[in-house]
C-alpha cells in the first residue's frame, strides 16, 4: 500500500487537474455559444447566396464559367480545417484520417493538401504531405479576414491550372455533443439543378446572367468556405466541452477511489499505532 504522504500527493494533483480541466470546459462552454450564434446567424445569408446563385445559373450559360466548367483531373488540392490547440478529444484526428482516406481513394491523382490550423499543418508538414499552402492560425472564431484569404488563395490555384479540383474536409456541426467529418468539392461549383425554374417567374436580370456570375460566383464560393470555417470552429469548441467534462468527471471519480484509499491507509496506521500501545503495556505490566 502507498504512505499516506504519496497518497495525499496524488489527491492535490488530481484536484488541480480537476479545476482546470473545469475552467476549461467553462471557457469552451462560452465560446461555443458565441461560434453557434454565429454560425446560426449566417446559415441563412449562405443559402439565400445558393438560391440567388442557382437562378443565376438556370438563366444564363454557366458552364463556361471557370468556377462551373469541368475539366480533366490530373491533380486536386484537399483543404483540411483542424485546430489550433488540442485537448478536443478526436476532433483533429477524426478530420485528418478522413482527408488522408479520401486522398488514397484518387488514385492515379495527384493529391495536395491545404491544412488550415496549427495541428493539420504539424501533422502534414511531419507526414511529409505535398503542401501547396497552409494557415496554421485559425483562431477561436471564424475570422472573415481569413476566410477571404483563403478562398482567394484556392481560388488563383484553381484558376492558374496548379489544381484541378479542391475538396473541403471539414466537421459539420449538428449539436454540441454531435457533428460529422465531411468532404465536400469546392471548386469547380456544383449547383443543385431543379427547383430553379427562372422562365416560371419571369425574371429580367440586369446586367445580363453572365455578367452576374463573374460577380456572384466568386463570392459564393468565399461564403462557402466561410460557413465551413464557422462549421468547424463550432464544432471545435463543442468537442473541447465534451472532452474537457469528461476529464472532469474522471477526475471526481479518481479523487473518491483515492479518498477512500487514504481513509484505508489512515486507518491501517492508527489500527497499528494502537497495536503497538497494547503491546507494549503488556509488556510493561
Amino acid at each position: 500500500m502507498q504512505s499516506l504522504r504519496d497518497i495525499r500527493r496524488r489527491i492535490r494533483s488530481v484536484q488541480s487537474t480537476r479545476q482546470i480541466a473545469r475552467a476549461m470546459e467553462m471557457v469552451s462552454a462560452a465560446r461555443l455559444k458565441r461560434a453557434q450564434a454565429r454560425l446560426l446567424s449566417a446559415r441563412p445569408y449562405a443559402d439565400c447566396m445558393e438560391t440567388v446563385v442557382g437562378k443565376v445559373c438556370s438563366a444564363g450559360d454557366q458552364a463556361t464559367h471557370p468556377f462551373v466548367a469541368t475539366r480533366e483531373v490530373d491533380s486536386i488540392g484537399v483543404c483540411v480545417m483542424a485546430s489550433d490547440r488540442g485537448l478536443c478529444g478526436a476532433f483533429n484526428s477524426s478530420v485528418i484520417r478522413a482527408a488522408e482516406e479520401f486522398a488514397k481513394s484518387r488514385e492515379g491523382v495527384r493529391v495536395r493538401f491545404v491544412p488550415v490550423g496549427k495541428k493539420a499543418v504539424l501533422h502534414f508538414r511531419r507526414e511529409e504531405k505535398e503542401l501547396v499552402c497552409s494557415f496554421p492560425e485559425l483562431g477561436p472564431f471564424a475570422d472573415p479576414a481569413l476566410a477571404r484569404n483563403l478562398t482567394a488563395s484556392l481560388t488563383r490555384l484553381y484558376m492558374d491550372g496548379t489544381l484541378d479540383e479542391i475538396w473541403m474536409v471539414f466537421t459539420h456541426f449538428i449539436s454540441s455533443g454531435s457533428r460529422r467529418v465531411t468532404v465536400e468539392r469546392l471548386l469547380p461549383v456544383e449547383l443543385e439543378e431543379g427547383g430553379n425554374a427562372v422562365d416560371d417567374y419571369g425574371y429580367i436580370f440586369e446586367p445580363r446572367a453572365r455578367e452576374l456570375l463573374d460577380t456572384l460566383l466568386p463570392k459564393y464560393v468565399e461564403t462557402k468556405v466561410f460557413m465551413k470555417l464557422a462549421e468547424s470552429c463550432a464544432s471545435e469548441h463543442g468537442a473541447r466541452m465534451v472532452a474537457m467534462s469528461f476529464a472532469t468527471k474522471n477526475a471526481d471519480d479518481m479523487i473518491l477511489d483515492l479518498t477512500l484509499l487514504r481513509n484505508r491507509a489512515r486507518q491501517s496506521a492508527i489500527t497499528k499505532e494502537i497495536a503497538d500501545i497494547v503491546g507494549t503495556a503488556e509488556v510493561l505490566r
